[in-house]
């Protein structure tokens, strides 16, 4: 099969064939419809600190997928062959203190799909069973695939309580992109977006931010009752702290690439909460996930801006890097 493989240590991919692994037992093997590029990827294929430190090669990497189960080696009684099915990129043990008591998406021995073991940018993959998601019919095949990172930023907006505050997105990638659905979704009296790049400013507002802008004004800073900080650009989170409000709330969800410098002050003197977000709660977030693209409240097809063929990955990736584009697909 056709895979990408992160082969040794340094910047760069491979794009290979491959021979079909076995199923293992306790996983089920799909042929994967559509996969889609991450953050993590761009990491990934730049060999950044934090990869470097969690990622061994080779591996196939790749962690947004939707596939159709062709094979179940182990008891599944939720699942079938045929099923059409998505995958948890934090695999648990379910034995951990954190998985005991719910917290299933920081758990203590995590491994992660597609970084920390073998993932699905190929033509076949394997999925343990225990975080394999199985797709309601309704949603588009499309939005299946997208569905992971859309399920980060529910878990940011669900923590941020949005409803009826005035709300700052920073960053306007996919997740930030949204996070912003959500939070109109959700209630939020206005959404801003904060973005440098023209291509993502103007996707924002296609898809229903109120207002976009480029940098934020002094005369906004401390009139935002949720900061949600989704780009990890280490210059941003003095603005984010200069943003909120007194008393405000600030969600940290993009990672930066190195340690980080601010104004402890501002923190103490404003009295501002600030909370992170590692993911999706398992499961409780994708059932909300599932519900608000059932119920067609949001539509992730309309932040999905490239096609790509698998084996054009290459092409994929300079799209991504560009940061032209909103979530790039690959076919298989």
């Amino acid at each position: 099969m056709l895979a990408i493989l992160k082969e040794k240590k340094g910047p760069g991919v491979t794009l290979k064939e491959v021979p079909v692994s076995e199923t293992p037992k306790g996983e089920v093997k799909v042929k994967v419809i559509y996969a889609s590029i991450c953050g993590t990827d761009v990491g990934i294929y730049d060999w950044t600190p934090w990869v470097a430190e969690k990622l061994t090669p080779p591996i196939i990497i790749g962690h947004e997928v939707v596939g159709e189960i062709i094979e179940i080696n182990g008891q599944a009684p939720r699942l079938k062959k045929g099923d059409i099915v998505s995958s948890e990129t934090h695999i648990f043990d379910n034995t951990c203190y954190q998985c005991r008591i719910n917290n299933r998406h920081i758990c203590e021995n995590v491994q992660f799909f597609g970084y920390g073991r073998n993932g699905g940018f190929s033509e076949y993959a394997t999925i343990p069973i225990h975080t394999t998601w199985k797709n309601d019919s309704r949603i588009p095949l499309e939005a299946m695939s997208v569905q992971e990172p859309l399920g980060n930023s529910v878990n940011v907006i669900t923590k941020a309580g949005v409803a009826g505050k005035k709300v700052l997105i920073m960053g306007l990638g996919p997740t930030g992109l949204c996070a912003g659905m959500v939070a109109k979704v959700y209630g939020a009296s206005e959404v801003v977006g904060l973005n440098r790049r023209e291509y993502r400013r103007k996707l924002a507002k296609q898809i229903g931010f109120d207002r976009v802008l480029e940098t934020l004004p002094e005369k906004e800073y401390g009139t935002f009752d949720v900061v949600c900080e989704m780009s990890g650009n280490i210059d941003t989170i003095q603005i984010a702290l200069n943003a909120a409000r007194i008393a405000g709330k600030i969600i940290a969800f993009g990672t930066p690439k190195k340690n980080v410098e601010f104004d402890w002050g501002v923190l103490i003197n404003k009295e501002i909460t600030i909370e992170s977000v590692f993911g999706r709660r398992i499961w409780e977030t994708w059932y909300q996930t599932s519900d608000l693209l059932i119920s067609g409240k949001i539509d992730l097809r309309k932040i999905i801006t490239h096609r790509f063929k698998l084996a054009e990955f290459e092409k994929a990736m300079g799209v991504m890097k560009s940061g032209e584009c909103g979530k790039i697909m690959l076919i298989p």
